[in-house]
Parts: structure tokens; sequence; C-alpha cells
């Protein structure tokens, strides 16, 4: 006994560990070839060898942590397909038939590899590990999911749900297969067969409740329903197994394993499981919520993480505590604990949604381990019973007798409760009860108690499968089992169409003016965007033609539309309003004014106008003459006459770029660029190192020298295309991985990222450290002067480049951050609760296939010439390369000598001092 329990405490601790190791991904296609080549790899045959002159003798271990590693693993893969090409399928019914399969193939096949081994020692778990492993996290997850306030109101129903039509269905259920399967089982073991289908798991049904924006009242009829006859069955499963082993099992030794349980000792354990669970529960859960107030530091990152373990360590241990100490039911115990703290512990966790994310996390872990075990049992079990004989055609129609008799049970008992039901707590109506009735799914909980049962009677027997109490509870089993997956699958798929023809999903036309309204809106965000962005240097010559050609919301864009998004841009951005380069956008906009071509034309002249006296204004004159803000909100008024020394000024920029480069990232505009991300952190870090050894900022020079050899792995990688292009036939030109980038083009976007975060970076800086004065510090000064060098840097590495590559790459950049912008904001719609989940996915979809268009698009048109046809162009006209003359000019004198003269990049690093120099710190070499 000693060693039995001890080999379950190593399985459920090496269980817990995987599952809190495991984590969710979406996978790219090429993946799938690594997924193969991990199968193959597992599958190597198992030996016997030597190690430090020594026999192995126990392989359990790693096989055991095995097995729920590569479901997990399989469980990605299936949630790929089933997201992205049958949406329809239940995720937890193709992993128990994935689980069928597999079980076949163990029970029949002649195996001896790693993954046959962990699934013969994870079939033969201990019953007690394997509920106390999975039923916590799932229960607590689903009481921590509910409405609470419709919950309490609705508590009336509820109960008549759980407690008195739980037991009506175990006895009709019991009198199905007592009298018609002609098993000839006892009638305690019926009783229990009848309590575990009484459990029902509408986690199908609940998402597409959700999805369809079913009314509250029946979703919390359906999710309360679930969670409280959970705790009614496992508490007349308890009884009823406990006669099963006291009366019909001597001949095995089951009366070792339980008591004898008469009338009044089953009122009683009733009484004692339920009314003691609930009282353990409570204590539970106002001692978590203790604990959660004790934990109080909201910015504290790591408390926070603190919190949700205690959360969820409480639902296990609350769970064994209440099962295993005192004898009571530890699923009503997890199930009101998790009520208790929904209710009144809410405002005490610092982190909602890092709980909410990991509990949903755990269920999935849980979920997908658990319906994949239940397949791979169910699939050995009828595997074997096929081939003994035990298990025949016939057997598969009292199946389908048993599921039709199920439903007619479920709709009998609901019948008989509504006049009462229609009548208290939130009522009911016939269209919601005919629901209620088809959606009761069996799942996670009746495949827990199935797998418990058959593994006890298995431990008692010697399984062996030779004794007529193995054949009983495997039949069983079998029968468990397939009602779960017909109703996942056939319930679960049809519960849709069935909702909408009931009238119980949203209006569609309703539906369909709301997301049109809303479209309507994103469109507006996405023209805002458009605005902002074309008053950043980057954007200045961008190819309106191919922006409006691969941004939906821009293709049709108007004068008038664009007019106002740019007034409106102005007036919300005051004395800080820079404007937009509208040069090539204009002419290219639909026109729905009433004026001539000439009165266009002169309107075109003096928009652009203001653009071009924007450029040749002293600008930090008039900033000076028209701001007007708190200066006492800047960090330098706050360190009053502490000034900050020249170093410190320096590491405080570099944090400033950093969170700079993490907001492009954000906004989706390195997208694809993860070398070039990556490359852009570590200059920082590099740069860093320098600032502590007392040199200068040279964060361009540390990009260069880290990213360059990525680029040329890169450029090699590109060859892999054609073989990538097999596994997506989707993609071709610029692959979403960033592996086939066009080297020159990334090279672009790597300097225009890096512009473009000194340019942000620069203008808070200054912000953060002017005087009352508007003016700057000598270290301050010198700050920025270094940021304008490495500036000024990035602005000539450009000019090797083709003016139309340039212009293609800031087309495709911007087109980029507009579609992700997009994104963000039909995410926001959804945190807001404007749009649903279902319909944000579709939505999202759409322009994740514009994003794959575009990819293809800047791969197919962007010319990228060699090294041999780069020139020096002497007149370029795009913006972005405009820097001041002399210093660009000095710059290309000592680049076309640094190969002769050494000593010319110690003379380009002193540059822009010696400018400065020469100007006296002039408020135009600042500005240069």
């Amino acid at each position: 006994i000693f060693e039995c329990s001890h080999k379950s405490a190593r399985k459920k601790t090496i269980a817990l560990e995987n599952q809190h190791k495991s984590t969710m991904m979406m996978i790219h296609p090429s993946i799938l070839l690594v997924l193969v080549l991990l199968f193959r790899s597992v599958h190597a045959e198992t030996t016997t060898e030597p190690h430090g002159g020594e026999e192995k003798e126990s392989p359990e271990a790693p096989h055991a942590v095995l097995f729920p590693s590569f479901t997990v693993t399989l469980g990605v893969m299936v949630f790929y397909v089933l997201s992205r090409y049958a949406k329809a399928l239940p995720y937890t019914a193709v992993m128990f038939l994935l689980g069928t399969i597999m079980g076949i193939a163990v029970e029949l096949g002649d195996f001896t590899d790693h993954i046959d081994q962990g699934i013969r020692l994870w079939i033969g778990i201990n019953s007690e590990v394997l509920l106390l492993v999975f039923l916590p996290g799932l229960l607590f997850r689903d009481a921590m999911s509910q409405n609470v306030h419709l919950f309490f109101r609705s508590i009336s129903q509820l109960l008549i749900f759980a407690f008195p039509m739980v037991l009506a269905g175990t006895v009709l259920t019991a009198l199905v297969a007592f009298y018609i399967f002609p098993y000839n089982w006892p009638f305690n073991l019926a009783m229990a067969f009848g309590a575990i289908l009484a459990a029902t798991d509408p986690v199908a049904v609940a998402a597409l409740l959700e999805e369809v924006g079913a009314p509250p009242r029946l979703k919390i009829h359906i999710a309360g329903e679930s969670l409280l006859n959970d705790g009614a069955a496992i508490v007349f499963y308890s009884i009823f197994a406990e006669k099963y082993f006291f009366e019909d099992l001597h001949y095995i030794g089951g009366q070792d394993h339980s008591e004898n349980i008469d009338l009044s000792r089953g009122v009683a354990m009733f009484f004692q499981k339920a009314l003691g669970g609930a009282a353990v529960g409570v204590m539970f859960g106002l001692g978590q919520i203790f604990l959660l107030m004790c934990l109080d530091r909201r910015v504290s990152r790591e408390e926070n993480i603190v919190q949700v373990t205690s959360v969820v360590g409480m639902a296990y241990l609350n769970f064994y505590v209440a099962d295993f100490v005192w004898h009571t039911s530890g699923v009503i115990s997890t199930v009101v604990a998790g009520l208790i703290l929904k209710a009144y512990g809410r405002a005490s966790i610092n982190d909602l949604k890092l709980l909410e994310d990991f509990l949903s996390l755990l269920e999935h872990l849980l979920n997908t381990i658990l319906f994949t075990l239940g397949g791979i049992l169910w699939g050995a079990v009828v595997a074997t019973g096929e081939k003994l004989g035990k298990w025949g055609a016939v057997d598969w129609g009292y199946l389908a007798l048993l599921y039709v008799m199920l439903l007619v049970i479920r709709a009998v008992l609901f019948g008989a409760v509504y006049p009462l039901t229609s009548r208290i707590g939130l009522k009911s109506d016939p269209k919601e009860t005919l629901f209620q009735v088809y959606g009761g799914l069996r799942g996670a909980l009746g495949i827990a108690l199935a797998i418990a049962l058959d593994n006890e009677i298995a431990a008692l027997a010697g399984g062996r499968f030779d004794t007529e109490a193995e054949l009983h509870t495997t039949q069983a089993f079998v029968m468990i089992g397939g009602i779960a997956f017909i109703t996942l699958v056939l319930n679960g798929i049809t519960a849709g169409p069935l909702l909408r023809k009931l009238g119980l999903a949203d209006s569609t036309e309703a539906r369909a003016m709301i997301i049109r309204t809303l479209q309507v809106k994103l469109r507006s965000s996405a023209i805002d965007d458009f605005v902002r962005l074309l008053s950043q240097p980057r954007f200045y010559h961008t190819d309106f033609t191919f922006v409006k050609k691969h941004v939906p919301f821009l293709g049709d864009l108007t004068r008038t539309q664009f007019l106002d998004a740019v007034s409106k841009y102005k007036k919300t951005h005051g004395s800080d309003y820079a404007p937009p380069f509208l040069k090539n956008v204009l002419p290219n906009l639909v026109n729905d004014t009433p004026i001539g071509h000439l009165e266009e034309e002169a309107a075109d002249e003096e928009i652009l106008a203001e653009f071009d006296n924007y450029c040749r204004a002293a600008r930090h004159q008039v900033r000076k003459r028209t701001r007007h803000r708190r200066h006492s909100s800047n960090i330098r008024a706050m360190l009053g006459h502490d000034a900050l020394s020249t170093k410190e000024l320096r590491l405080f920029f570099v944090s400033i770029m950093r969170a700079q480069y993490e907001k492009q990232v954000a906004r989706g505009e390195l997208e694809g660029e993860h070398f070039l991300a990556i490359a852009l952190d570590q200059s920082l870090d590099f740069a860093s190192h320098d600032i502590h050894k007392g040199r200068p900022l040279q964060d361009w020079r540390h990009l260069v020298e880290v990213h360059d050899p990525m680029a040329k792995w890169e450029a090699r990688l590109e060859k892999s295309r054609t073989f990538l292009s097999c596994l997506d036939k989707t993609k071709s030109g610029r692959s979403k991985l960033g592996l086939d980038v066009a080297g020159d083009a990334l090279l672009v976007e790597r300097a225009m990222a890096f512009m473009a975060a000194h340019e942000e970076s620069r203008k808070i800086f200054a912000f953060e450290c002017e005087d009352i004065d508007y003016t700057l510090n000598e270290s301050s000064k010198l700050v920025i002067q270094e940021s304008l060098e490495q500036y000024a840097q990035a602005q000539f590495a450009l000019k090797a480049y083709d003016a139309d590559l340039l212009q293609r790459t800031a087309s495709y950049k911007l087109c980029k951050i507009l579609l992700n912008m997009t994104m963000y904001h039909i995410e926001k719609m959804v945190h807001m609760g404007a749009l649903k989940e279902s319909e944000a996915e579709h939505l999202l979809e759409e322009h994740m296939e514009y994003l794959k268009n575009l990819l293809v698009a800047y791969g197919d048109e962007v010319p990228v010439p060699s090294v041999s046809q780069r020139m020096l162009s002497e007149d370029i006209p795009n913006p972005l390369l405009q820097a001041n003359s002399r210093l660009i000019s000095r710059i290309e004198n000592l680049v076309k000598d640094v190969n002769e003269k050494p000593q010319g990049s110690a003379l380009l690093d002193n540059l822009v001092n010696d400018v400065n120099e020469k100007q006296e710190g002039s408020e135009e070499a600042i500005d240069c």
C-alpha cells in the first residue's frame, strides 16, 4: 500500500509540474515538420542499457513526464487546425478521438517506445490522484467564471436542477441500465453509472452561447446547473460506489475499501458531504479573501503573481482537505469557495486579468490531458473488448439507445419541474427549457469518475480482465465515454443552429447594423492614424497609390474626409502640431467637392504651403513662444538644484529609447522583423555598457555591428523560401517570419526604426529636462547632440539606396502600421463590449489576410538594387534624407577616404562636435 501511494504521489507531482511548465502557442506550418521529427524521435525503441555499470531499474519518471508534454504539443496542432479549417468541431471531442486512436494502437500494437510506455503508466493512474489533479482546477475555473449576481438570483432554480433532478435522473438512468441492458449489472453499479451520467459539462455550449449572444438567463441556467449538479452527482456517486464495493465486490476484497451504507447512513452521508463541503468551501473562501487583502501591493508584479499562486493553491488544498481529511465533498467545497471568492474577493485581486488568464490556461491544459487520457482508456477498453468478444455490434446499438434515453429522461425531468421553475428565480420559458434539455453535454467530470471507477476495480481485481466486476465496470466506462463523445460532437455542433431556430440568438440584422456602424468608426480611426503618421518625416514620401491598394479603409478615401481628419489632428495637437506631408496624397483622393479644378489646385497649394512654411520656420523659437505647460511636472523641475550628471542623463535617454522600441513592437511596426527587434534591443545594452565606461552614446554603431551578421543569415535563409512555400502555399515574396526579407529593404527599415525612435526620444527627453525658461543645461544639450550624431549617421546610411526602394519600404511600413493599429482598435472594441469575440475574430482574420497580401505584394514589387548598382545621389528629394548639407557632405568625404585614412572613423565620431563648435552652439545646429 505504501509503495502504491508513493508512486501515485510521484505521478501527481510530475503531472502538476508539466501542467505549470506547458503553455499555449500558435504554430507556423513549418513547425509541423519539427513535431513530426519529435514524434519519430520519441518513438525510438526503448532498450535496457547499462548506465554507470548498472542496469536502469525505473524508466517510469521520464515516461510519465513525456505523456502530458506530448499531449499538450499535440493539442497545439489540433487547435491550429480547428481554429482555421474546422471551427465547428469541439476541441475536447477531437482530443478524445485522437486519444481513442492512440489507445487502440497501444492495445493492439506491440510497441516498446517511449510514448507507449508513458501511456501505459498514465492508464494505470491512481483513481484518487486522478480526481485530485484534474477536478479542483476545472471546478474552480467554472465557479470563478460565473455571474454571481444572476447565479444567486436563480439559486432556487439551480438547486432544483442540481439535487432533485440529479437524483431522479440517476434513478431513471439506473433503471435503463438495470432492466434494458443485457449486462446483469448489480443495481448499485447501475446507480453509480446513473450518477456519473447525471453530471453535465456544457463547455462547448457555453462558448457557443457567448458567441451568438444568447440571453443571460439561459447562460446562467446552463452554467449554474452544470456547476451544482457536478457536486450532487459526485455525492450520489460516492454513496452508491461505496455500496457497490461493500455489497457486490466482497469476492475481490471490496469490503476492505468501503463501508456498509444503509438508508439512514446514506442520508447522513449525503448531508455530511453536501453541507459539510459547503461549510469547508466557505471557510477556505473567506480565508483566501483575507490572504488576498494582505497581499495588497498592486504595483508589485511579483506580488500579483503570488496572489494568483495562492488562489490556485487554495483550490487544490481546499479539495484535498474537504475530501480526504474531513470526508466531505471536495467538489462542492471547491465550487463554494470559488463562488465566495468571485462574489466578495474580486476587489482584493490586484490583477484580475492575470488570474483569469492563468485559470484559462490551467483549464485548457487539464481538459487537453484529461480528454486525451479518457480517449486512450476508452480506445484501449473497446479494442480489448472487441478482441476478447466482450463488445460487439449489439453493444454499439445499446450505446445509441442510451443516448436517446438520456435525452428522453432529461426532457421528462425538465418538463416535470417546468411549472415550478418558470415561476421562481429568474423564471424560464419553453424555448430556453428545450435548449437546456438538448444542451446537456457530458464531459470532464463524467470522464474522470469513469476512469477512477474502472482503475479502482482493475487495481482490486488485478487488471487481468477475467472477473465479472472488471467486465461490468469496463462496459460502464465504454458507455460513459461513448455518451461523452456523442454529445460533444452531435449536440455541440448542432446546438448553434438550434439556438438560431428557436430565436435565442441575437438578431442577425441588428448585429449586422452594429458591425457596420463599428466599421465606420474603425475607418475613421484608420484615417486619423494615417494623418498622424504622415506628419512623421519617415513617411513624407510614401506612395499613396500603394497604400490605398493594401489598406481597405483608405481605398475610397474622399477629399472631404481626409481634410476633416487633418483639421481634427491640428485641433487636438495645438502648439505641438506638425503638419502632415500631403503632396503625394491630395492628387490621389476621390474628389467629392463641388469646386472646380483651378479652385482645387489653389486650395492644394495653400495646404502644401503650410508644410513648407513649417519646415522653414525656426521651430524652436516658435514653440518657445506658443507652448503652455506646467514645468513643475517634469523631472528637471522635480530635481531642483540636484541636476543629473551626463552619465545619468545618457542612461535616461537610453531607457526612453528602449521604451520607443517596445512601442514600435507593440504597434506592429517591427512585425516579421524578429532579428531586427532583437538587434535594436541589444544595441541599447551595448550602448549602456559604453555609457557606464564614460563613453558617449554610440548606439547606431552597435546596431550595425549586432544586426549585420543577422541580416546575412536572413539572406542565406532566403534560399529556404521554396521549401517553406511548399508548407504554406499562401506565402511568397517576403515571409511573415522574416526569413526571406530582402536584405536592402531590411537595412532601410532598420534605419527608419532607429531614426523614428531617436526623434521621439529627443522630444520626451527635452520635455523632461528643460528648465522653466525652456532651456537645457550643458549636459542635456550634449545628450541631444549625441542623439543627433547617431541620427545623422542613420540618415547617411540611407543615401546608399535607391530612392524608389526608400519610398516602397516606407509605404510598406506605413501600410503595416495602419493594419496593425486597426486590429488594435478591434481588440479594444472587444474589451469595451462593443464587439463579440466571434465578430472580432472575423474582422481580425480579414485584416490578417490583408497583411498577408501586403507581404506578398511587397516582396514582388520592391526593386532591390545590387551592391554594384548603388549610387550616392547628389540630390535626393526625400525629406527623410534631408539634413544639414555641410554635415552630410563632410560625412561623404570622410567615407570616401576611410579606407585610405583610418583616422576617418575618429573624425566621423567627432564631426558634429566640430560643426557645432564652428556654429557656436547655435539653435540651428541643435535642430540639425
